[in-house]
């Protein structure tokens, strides 16, 4: 997986059609759906799909035991560019 790799990645140019189905959308209420970078398909044009997992402000009681704060969803390729988008509501 070299730098000139990118044959598997998918560029969104704009030019689809609105009746097309995108890809990893849910056709039905009952069906899991995957969750895309909307930066990354602004940014760059492919809609990405890494994310890692966060805790932010995590506390530590007067016994030492340590409490998880706000949990969070990131994307993975926004990190390694600088930039936080939380892929979570």
């Amino acid at each position: 997986m070299g730098e000139g790799d990118d044959r598997r990645l998918t560029v969104i140019t704009g030019d689809r059609k609105t009746l097309e189905r995108r890809a990893g959308r849910r056709r039905a209420l009952d069906q899991n759906e995957q969750i895309t970078c909307w930066r990354c398909e602004n940014d760059t044009g492919i809609a990405t799909s890494m994310a890692v997992r966060v805790i932010l402000a995590p506390r530590r009681t007067p016994r030492g035991r340590l409490v998880p704060g706000t949990e969070s969803w990131i994307c993975a390729y926004c990190l390694t560019r600088g930039q936080i988008t939380s892929l979570t509501k």
